[in-house]
């Protein structure tokens, strides 16, 4: 049943979503506290990653505020590749988040939907709530136990599985829609060709400087081709396959220069890093110190790499650029640009994805595709991984 907060939180969401009653009457009926694991994770301030864990039958109130709150909650926590300390591997999204990915898929009553990435099993109850014929894959074999588990418990009708979610369920289609609980880069052919003609793919998509999209796609008639625009901002973790791997920094001498655009003005809006990333999926960075030496640090994942003296980003010196890559030159060419373009906010920008693995942005129109710099368009697979910045 149904606590006081999450009724609150349903009223809040219904309005900035514009949720449709029979979605609203879907989240009312499966609360996310169903579906929750008795262990959550919070991280603690300060320097390092540490989390605390907030047990439902020790700490009650804690944890269902947290469950009933408005953010995602860590499910579970996993060594992290970098340095083997524990780091969030699976979560309950943030419950906004999952009511404009649900609205977004336009399903009628009844439709069949692939739903990939159970993680705790929530969604897939929302959906099967709403009236859908769910087919849920998760594929790690201990997440996927216990979200059968959850659903199995709702009594809801979901083919709950374990298995490459990448790849979809072949068997199971064709669907009406498909959701991805997790961010891509890029689109797999599979779902493209698991969804009928007219049919709508769901998911979070981001690039490596900045993952944050929700893109919205529909299947072109001839099953060719998926296509649309971005639909807002969400942030989720990445598909395991599609993480970023990143080879030792390259070791050459620097190639010293000023810097064409402040780094600053680079990173002043969600907006310039949505569209950088997207001409320079390849490229990340590093937070910049508050303190110390206000060096912004770029990688590329051939091993290119950029420092750039935020504070004295016009001197001569002020950038050390090394590997086969000028990364941190496409980044000010991918800003200007973007500039150039009147700043276009998220929503303007798409993408097309077709059943070959290849993926183009667009603005506006699949008619004028975004440049890109440097950076393979189709995904290549999961490499060694020496660093996680």
């Amino acid at each position: 049943m149904a606590t006081d907060a999450w009724g609150q939180l349903l009223t809040e969401i219904a309005a900035a979503v514009d949720l449709p009653e029979q979605w609203r009457a879907a989240f009312a009926d499966v609360p996310r506290a169903l579906f929750v694991p008795r262990d959550i994770f919070v991280r603690e301030p300060g320097a390092g990653r540490r989390y605390r864990t907030v047990n439902r039958d020790s700490d009650p109130q804690e944890w269902d505020a947290l469950v009933s709150a408005k953010g995602p909650v860590i499910t579970q926590l996993s060594p992290s590749v970098a340095d083997g300390a524990p780091a969030p591997s699976s979560s309950s999204s943030a419950p906004q988040a999952v009511a404009s990915m649900l609205a977004l898929l336009d399903l009628a009553p009844g439709a069949r939907v692939l739903d990939l990435g159970s993680g705790t099993g929530w969604t897939a109850a929302l959906l099967a709530a709403y009236g859908a014929h769910v087919v849920s894959v998760e594929a790690d074999p201990e997440l996927a136990r216990q979200a059968a588990k959850h659903l199995e418990g709702s009594r809801l009708p979901v083919t709950a599985l374990c298995g490459d979610a990448m790849k979809g369920h072949a068997e199971g289609a064709p669907y009406a829609a498909l959701l991805s609980g997790f961010s891509v880069r890029h689109i797999p052919a599979a779902w493209i060709e698991q969804v009928r003609p007219g049919g709508r793919i769901v998911s979070p998509f981001g690039s490596l400087f900045s993952n944050t999209g929700l893109v919205c796609l529909t299947v072109r008639a001839d099953g060719e081709l998926a296509e649309g625009h971005f639909a807002g901002g969400v942030q989720f973790m990445w598909e395991q396959a599609q993480r970023p791997v990143w080879p030792l920094p390259a070791d050459t001498a620097p190639r010293s220069s000023a810097s064409a655009v402040d780094p600053r003005d680079v990173l002043a809006t969600a907006a310039s890093r949505w569209a950088i990333g997207l001409q320079v999926p390849g490229v990340t960075c590093d937070p910049v110190p508050a303190k110390g030496d206000r060096l912004l640090r770029v990688w590329c994942t051939d091993g290119s790499t950029a420092t750039v003296a935020v504070d004295r980003w016009s001197a001569p010196d002020a950038v050390a650029q090394r590997g086969p890559r000028q990364v941190w030159d496409e980044v000010c060419t991918a800003w200007n640009w973007w500039h150039r373009q009147g700043r276009p906010r998220r929503t303007r920008f798409g993408v097309t994805a077709d059943r070959t693995g290849h993926c183009r942005s667009w603005l506006d129109s699949p008619d004028t595709p975004l440049p890109r710099h440097g950076d393979m368009v189709r995904y290549p697979g999961p490499a060694p991984q020496a660093r996680e910045p």
